[in-house]
This record gives C-alpha cells, sequence and structure tokens, in this order.
C-alpha cells in the first residue's frame, strides 16, 4: 500500500524546490522581447568648473551709449542733426554749468586667482534604446545607444580687492539742464536735446572691490553607443551592464552680475553681461542597472553610470571658466519596456 503521508510530504518538497527554481529562472516572465527602451531621471555628481581671473579684468557691459549713472540713445528723429532727446542722467554732481560728464566701469585690476567650484548634484534625464543580437537561457548580448540631457550652473561669489577705472566722457550740451535725476524718452516734441558723441575725459582710478556672482551655466546634450549584456537572474528581477564611447554638446554661457565699487567715493558700477560657446566633448562610459519586473512588458530600473569626458572652457575679457567633466558619475532611475 502506498504511504499517502509519505507522498504528501514529498509533493510538497518537490512544490517548494520548484517555486525556488522559478524564482531563480524568472520562467513565465516572456523571454521573447528583442528590443528594449527606457526612460528616466539622471542625478549628475561630481561635475566641476575652474573659474580664473588673469588679474586685468574687463567690465564692459551695455551699450556703447549706456552707461553707470545715465544714458544716450536714438530717438524718433533718428538723431537729426547730431541731437537727441532720448538722454538721461541719475546725480547732480555729473553737472558743472552747461557740461554734462557720465560715468562707466572699464577695468579692473587685481591677482591672478583661480577656485573650483561644485555645486552638484545636478538633475536631468536619459534615454536608451537596445536590441539583442545573442540569446543563451537567461543572458542576453546585445547593443545600446542612450541620450542624456542635464543643465549645468557653478557659480563663483568671491569679492576682488584691486584698482578700479572709471571712465569719465563729457560734453558740454548748449542747454540749461533739467534738474537730476532726469530720464528722457524718444518722443522729441518740446523735450531738451543734447549732441550724441561725448567725449572721453579724465578717468577715475583707485582702489576698489569686485563683488557678485560668476557664473557658468550650460546644458549637456550627451549621446553614447556601446554593447550590453543582460541576465534575468531571478523571476522578477534583471541586471544589465553596458561601456562603450560616448560624445557631449556643452553649450551655454558664462554670465556675470557683478558690483565694482570705487572705494574712496562710494562710485558703483552695476555689470551684468555673459558670453557664450558651444564645444564637443569626448570620452566613454560604463553602467550597470538592476531592473524589477513589473508587468510583461513594464520594468522599474535603477543603475548608476561613470561617464568620463573632456572638459571646454570659457574665457574672455580676463575671465575664464573650464568645466572639468572627467570624473562624472550619474545615478538613474526610471521605467523600461522590453518589447
Amino acid at each position: 500500500m502506498i504511504n499517502r503521508e509519505y507522498m504528501r510530504r514529498s509533493t510538497g518538497s518537490y512544490l517548494i524546490v520548484g517555486m525556488i527554481a522559478g524564482l531563480a529562472t524568472g520562467s513565465g516572465y516572456g523571454q521573447d522581447w528583442t528590443r528594449n527602451f527606457r526612460i528616466g531621471l539622471d542625478l549628475g555628481i561630481n561635475l566641476k568648473a575652474d573659474f580664473k581671473t588673469s588679474g586685468n579684468i574687463s567690465l564692459a557691459h551695455g551699450g556703447a551709449t549706456e552707461f553707470d549713472d545715465g544714458y544716450i540713445r536714438v530717438d524718433d528723429t533718428g538723431n537729426a542733426q547730431g541731437l537727441t532727446s532720448n538722454w538721461g542722467y541719475q546725480n547732480a554732481s555729473q553737472v558743472n554749468g552747461d557740461t554734462l560728464t557720465f560715468h562707466k566701469a572699464s577695468s579692473f585690476q587685481t591677482g591672478a586667482s583661480s577656485v573650483r567650484k561644485d555645486d552638484s548634484p545636478y538633475i536631468g534625464f536619459e534615454a536608451a534604446y537596445g536590441g539583442t543580437l545573442k540569446q543563451w537561457g537567461f543572458s542576453r548580448l546585445g547593443w545600446e545607444t542612450g541620450f542624456g540631457f542635464m543643465p549645468v550652473s557653478m557659480k563663483d561669489r568671491r569679492v576682488f580687492h584691486g584698482t578700479l577705472t572709471i571712465d569719465a566722457l563729457s560734453e558740454p550740451t548748449g542747454i540749461i539742464l533739467p534738474d537730476s535725476p532726469y530720464f528722457g524718452t524718444a518722443n522729441s516734441k518740446g523735450a531738451p536735446e543734447i549732441p550724441v558723441d561725448p567725449a572721453p575725459g579724465t578717468p577715475l582710478v583707485g582702489p576698489g572691490t569686485l563683488s557678485g556672482t560668476r557664473e557658468l551655466d550650460l546644458t549637456l546634450f550627451s549621446l553614447r553607443l556601446g554593447p550590453t549584456y543582460y541576465w534575468h537572474f531571478a523571476r522578477y528581477w534583471g541586471m544589465s551592464a553596458s561601456i562603450g564611447p560616448a560624445i557631449a554638446i556643452a553649450t551655454g554661457d558664462y554670465r556675470f552680475d557683478e558690483f565694482a565699487t570705487l572705494t574712496e567715493t562710494g562710485a558703483q558700477s552695476h555689470i551684468v553681461n555673459k558670453f557664450g560657446k558651444t564645444d564637443v566633448l569626448y570620452g566613454g562610459y560604463v553602467n550597470a542597472l538592476v531592473l524589477y519586473r513589473l508587468q510583461e512588458q513594464g520594468d522599474l530600473f535603477a543603475g548608476v553610470q561613470f561617464m568620463p569626458l573632456t572638459g571646454t572652457t570659457f574665457s574672455k575679457g580676463g575671465r575664464s571658466a573650464r568645466l572639468d567633466a572627467s570624473a562624472g558619475i550619474h545615478f538613474m532611475a526610471g521605467v523600461n519596456w522590453p518589447f
């Protein structure tokens, strides 16, 4: 007679072993897909910028007819006969009889210096598309191409001490000047007019400070391509790894918003300006992901990617900032669709 208790225990043991084997092999979760697409957030760290000054900093800002304490612009006559009604000034100290003097900070002399900044983390997104070249069991060898988008912003807030030069431009106006502050408009009807070309005068030179912010504000668009290995190691779990070359386009601006102050008089200039650049960076990448099967054709993924790239330098007028992307690390998470 068959021992039913023995059969019950044996059957239970086989079921447990079968469940463990099924969990280990990932059976029943659609092994026939040959493509995949994923998209997710990208958290980048270890991107740095070296801010440098040569010692002779240009403070050029605004247009040729914009001054720290006034302006001379085009009026509705197109500045007929070399005169304009579209002018203004701020302080009574700019007036001497009928002569009006405008001021504009032009340069700042200080010692050459540099500082390294890293304002990470930076948040972007990444997308990838890949396919299978060879499959054996629950492993796949394939390829993958990926695209990344990441805004990067780093700021330098140092205060410099040195010698400030403020240019002076004067002109006899030939009129009784209105009291300060005066702000004319482009409407020339009945408005006082002055000549449009003031002559250079004696500049103000003395000890001063340069404060405010200097910012490297750019976007990295990265593209990569390489072989991928995928292993479906458990019923709900898989992992993948990829390695290959990468390139990136870095495009953006060096921006500065500063105040140049003459120590003796307190005269101050507000300098706001920028200059831009677009450059191509080269390098490679290696990444590793863990995927959790949420449904038949949908995974959640999380992983890390190391993408070292060459750098690029933004430089003009005694200012420079070099992006150092040689050790960029990216933490990624999102959704993957196998199909």
